[in-house]
């Protein structure tokens, strides 16, 4: 069995990942009942400060040191493989540092001026040590990506939720009864213990790996120029999620102040986002435990790729990456959207995160496909023309969000319309330019119909179990995965059934001939 096969990667990484967001999922909705929803909402208004000073160091520099670790290590170039990650740590740590130099000196002033909220200065302080940690996480991490090692970064993670998830737990308990201001504190501090744990195992497995490797090297590059092929490669995808992040940043404020202009309290407005980013969301977010599996093993494969010339591989590659994330993304939409009010009411016992969970639930396979093909796109150099689509759809986003969350009629569904539109039209065009680049084989009926039918017919399957169990003894949440399992069960029946399954799927899983 060939483990650098991308897909025996991908595999690894999506069970890791569900491992990962299956417990932090729980942790949420722990967290949620422990501080309540303007915790929540505290929370979410402090961790897009974290997340847009990160986006620096995590979204094109891990991506940039995958591929260029990739290409190193096709040639040979074991020492090259070291450069680019000893040149990545250094960059993540110079541009850490100049961060936490500006949060600790305009803290007070971000607060009061941009976020409006001067509860929030000591939670952003609190940010600071996870910017350097995470940021030298995100380099190793890429550095295992490059090298098609996906077990020690995937483990990693799941060591930062179980050892964040105790610490905040019992640290919450300790202090019982806890206001919401102090619950949210006592969660962002959590993040640091975490990565702090999570990067030690990172760096044991380096200093492992590196002490077995031989000091071949065919190329005498220095580290300037690996810093701009760094730079070259992580600065258009680096932007692109800094738009995504000063959009969600631009939503974190706008949304309470436009739904308090639309007549709500401030507290009222508050408890609106916390359920709709800290506890809708997450959910919604469920099909990126596939899709970012698949981008980040599909990225080194196809710099791979392109360095051995190896066209044929990376269009088949891509077409089952596509077909794979619509497999997913199809009955995933069809299940929020039908299937909303039992998951709400059974998580979170809240009628109204079941109704935004219904709504948002259409632009789930639009998210997951969109996310695909942008990875995709960065992975082949694309990576301008996906900075350029993901500014125009969140453009019209924030149009939506700033024109209709203040009228009384819409509410929080205006930011619902804009986010869904976004979705369709950043999906949209990558899929365009995607098909300019490289003649794509997507036949309809496989990629699309055949999973739609399938996903109708699981879905009611569902629904049906679940109610005939509804009355019985057994628990709600019990119910509820019964009723997933079973109609998750009927739609890979139909989907083997009518061949809408690629054919050499085991195979290439496990690379047997």
């Amino acid at each position: 069995m060939n483990k650098s096969n991308f897909l025996y990667g991908a595999f690894v990484l999506a069970i890791v990942n569900f491992i990962v967001r299956f417990i932090g999922f729980g942790y949420k909705i722990m967290l949620s009942k422990l501080i309540g929803p303007e915790g929540i909402g505290l929370f979410q208004m402090a961790s897009p400060i974290l997340m847009f000073f990160i986006t620096f160091t995590t979204a094109g520099v891990p991506i940039a040191v995958s591929k260029l670790v990739a290409s190193q290590k096709a040639s040979g170039n074991n020492q090259g493989c070291k450069k680019v990650l000893k040149t990545a740590l250094l960059l993540a740590f110079s541009m850490s540092s100049i961060f936490i130099a500006i949060i600790v000196l305009f803290g007070q002033f971000i607060c009061s001026r941009i976020l409006k909220n001067d509860d929030l200065y000591y939670l952003i302080i609190m940010l600071t040590p996870a910017i350097m940690i995470i940021s030298i996480s995100a380099a190793i991490r890429g550095y295992f990506y490059g090298l098609k090692k996906v077990s020690p970064a995937g483990i990693s993670q799941i060591i930062e939720q179980l050892s964040r998830i105790p610490f905040v737990i019992v640290t919450i308990h300790f202090f019982q009864p806890i206001s919401p201001k102090y619950g949210a504190a006592i969660a962002i501090i959590g993040i640091s213990v975490g990565e702090i744990l999570g990067l030690l195992w990172l760096v044991l497995h380096y200093k492992l790996y590196s002490s077995s490797q031989a000091r071949l090297s065919l190329k005498r590059e220095v580290h300037a120029t690996f810093l701009s092929r760094i730079l070259f490669i992580a600065a258009p995808i680096t932007f692109s999620r800094l738009i995504g992040i000063i959009m969600q940043l631009a939503n974190t404020v706008l949304i309470p102040q436009k739904l308090v202009e639309a007549g709500y309290t401030s507290k009222e407005a508050v408890s609106i986002l916390g359920k709709v980013m800290g506890m809708t969301m997450p959910i919604i977010f469920l099909p990126f435990i596939v899709t970012s599996a698949l981008i980040v093993n599909i990225i080194p494969n196809l710099s791979e790729g392109f360095e051995r010339k190896s066209f044929g591989s990376i269009r088949a590659n891509i077409e089952l990456c596509i077909r794979l994330t619509l497999l997913m993304g199809i009955p995933l939409t069809t299940l929020f959207v039908l299937f909303s009010k039992p998951i709400a009411l059974t998580l979170y016992n809240d009628k109204q995160i079941a109704s935004y969970l219904s709504f948002l639930g259409l632009s789930t396979v639009f998210m997951s496909l969109q996310s695909t093909l942008a990875g995709i796109l960065n992975g082949i150099g694309k990576q301008v023309s996906a900075t350029l689509n993901s500014f125009i759809g969140m453009c019209f986003q924030l149009f939506f969000t700033y024109s209709l969350v203040s009228n009384p009629s819409y509410g929080i569904n205006g930011f619902f319309i804009g986010f869904i539109t976004s979705s369709i039209i950043i999906c949209t065009l990558n899929f365009i330019t995607l098909s300019r680049v490289i003649s794509l084989n997507v036949k309809i009926l496989d990629y699309i119909i055949k999973p739609v039918f399938a996903s109708i017919a699981g879905i009611f399957s569902t629904i049906f179990l679940y109610n005939l169990l509804l009355n019985s003894t057994i628990r709600s949440f019990i119910t509820l995965l019964i009723s997933l399992a079973i109609g998750g069960l009927v739609y890979l029946f139909i989907l083997f059934f009518t061949r809408a399954l690629p054919a050499s799927l085991t195979k290439r899983l496990f690379n047997l001939k």
